[in-house]
C-alpha cells in the first residue's frame, strides 16, 4: 500500500497543532525540528521532501524527545551526514535506536 505523506501531515496537525502547538511539514531537503521562536510561534517538525517514511521518523523523534528536548533545535542532538567515523556512527546509532523503533511501530500500525 502506498501512503501519502500529506495524510500524515493532516492527521498530525489536526491532532497536535492546537494541543501541543506543533505542526508537521514536508518539502525540505533535510529534516529538522524547530522549536517555537518569536518570529515563528509554532514548533515545527520538518521532514524530507514528501517522503512518508521521513515524516514517520521525525514524528518518532518528537515522541521520544519529551518537553525539555522539544525546546531545543533538533532536540539538542547533533547530526553528521554520511561519511561518519566509526565512533560518530556508534553515537549516531545509539541516539537513533528509540526513534527507529517507534517509526517501525508506527509503520506497522
Amino acid at each position: 500500500m502506498q501512503h501519502d505523506a500529506q495524510d500524515l501531515v493532516t492527521l498530525f496537525n489536526k491532532t497536535f497543532l492546537s494541543t501541543e502547538n506543533t505542526e508537521l511539514a514536508g518539502g525540505y531537503n533535510e529534516p529538522l525540528y524547530q522549536p517555537a521562536m518569536p518570529d515563528n510561534p509554532t514548533h515545527r517538525i520538518l521532514f524530507t521532501h514528501d517522503y512518508f517514511a521521513s515524516a514517520l521518523h521525525e514524528v518518532a523523534h518528537w515522541c521520544v524527545a519529551g518537553t525539555t528536548r522539544r525546546q531545543q533545535v533538533d532536540y539538542g542532538y547533533w547530526y553528521e551526514p554520511d561519511g561518519r567515523t566509526q565512533e560518530q556512527q556508534h553515537l549516531f546509532e545509539k541516539v537513533e535506536v528509540r526513534p527507529q523503533a517507534f517509526e517501525w511501530i508506527f509503520a506497522n500500525a
